[in-house]
């Protein structure tokens, strides 16, 4: 597989990064991953001492795994029943997940809890953490009440509470003060996950109003790895609060051909702005994240589940890969890289 290295870090950056920080990229050809017949480029199994970070790629919505050694924790679960069913759960029974440590639900839009349901039905899940919503959503009921019938408990954290998930990872959860950031998005639970010297930072789908607050109260945001929030919409990623985080590498989640025109150009471009090798589920598929605390790896993971609904609008004949030039991901004869 070839390695990349990130952009030479500034001496701003920190020590993680001067050490080393690696990017590869590992090109699977469609119907080749995920999804394939049984026995078939099964994935690598997680060495012992590491933690894994997974974005799936479930259209336009989040589901993001976090795992190391035998525990696994979920963060959102996708946009709708279908999805959970033929993309979520066939791809954790291929990593061998049978159960979830925990459940996060980021805040009650159908895009990030729209397969919730489904996943506790089928799957053994400790904790459901869902955040506090001022909002009536019909999915929260019947979330509650899968998550009753199955004896898993569900609670709402606070601001600055640590999840009990690992005891070799720390799951911070930090919520913007709703009298300056309201609205179920900026409620969104944000997640500072660290494990020895690495930092991931999911952000759910918070915009500026809780990008400003989250900066101002939280000690520090700076994360090697950014799970860009809103699927790259322009009311987030805002500079300052990019400035503050400082990410290596940003992950979007998003449908290809989405109807928002998700992620947006001017997000992308701040996004580089900051030093941040950028990576896509629309276009890429599963993005993979592993690190052993000390050094990050990045893999890319095209699955043969099919492709549905809007994000399939602007489907092309024969396999996609994402090329890379000098560190640089492009678009060229069969390739598909960012949109311009």
């Amino acid at each position: 597989m070839p390695r990349l290295p990130l952009p030479h870090p500034g001496p701003a950056l920190r020590p993680l990064a001067i050490v080393g920080l690696l990017v590869f990229i590992a090109l699977v050809v469609m119907g080749q991953a995920f999804g394939g017949p049984p026995g078939r480029s099964t994935p690598a199994p997680l060495p012992p001492d590491q933690l894994e970070l997974r974005v799936f790629d479930v259209g336009q919505g989040d589901a993001i795994l976090l795992r190391s050694g035998q525990r696994a924790l979920l963060v959102d679960a996708g946009p709708d029943p279908e999805t959970a069913r033929e993309v979520l759960l066939p791809r954790l029974a291929r990593l061998g997940v049978d159960g979830l440590d925990g459940l996060v639900l980021t805040h009650a839009d159908a895009d990030h809890i729209g397969g919730a349901a489904d996943i506790l039905e089928v799957l053994p899940v400790a904790t459901v953490w869902m955040a506090s919503s001022r909002q009536d959503h019909p999915l929260l009921s019947v979330i509650e009440a899968a998550a009753m019938q199955g004896g898993t408990r569900v609670e709402a954290p606070a601001n600055g509470q640590a999840l009990e998930w690992h005891p070799a990872v720390s799951v911070q959860v930090n919520i913007a003060e709703p009298s300056v950031a309201s609205g179920d998005n900026n409620q969104s639970l944000v997640l500072h996950v660290r494990f020895r010297e690495s930092d991931f930072l999911l952000t759910g789908d918070i915009e500026r109003a809780a990008e400003r607050a989250l900066v101002k109260t939280v000690s520090s945001l700076e994360a090697d790895v950014l799970k860009v929030a809103h699927h790259g919409a322009s009311t987030s990623s805002s500079p300052e609060f990019l400035a503050a985080v400082k990410p290596q590498v940003a992950i979007v989640s998003a449908g290809l051909g989405n109807a928002f025109n998700h992620p947006r150009d001017e997000v992308l471009r701040r996004l580089r702005g900051v030093g941040a090798q950028v990576f896509r589920t629309d276009l890429a598929g599963d993005v993979v994240v592993r690190t052993d605390g000390h050094e990050i790896t990045v893999a890319l993971e095209r699955a043969s589940v099919r492709r549905r609904r809007s994000w399939r609008r602007r489907r092309r004949r024969g396999p996609r890969r994402q090329c890379v030039r000098g560190g640089a991901v492009r678009r060229e004869r069969g390739c598909r890289g960012p949109r311009r």
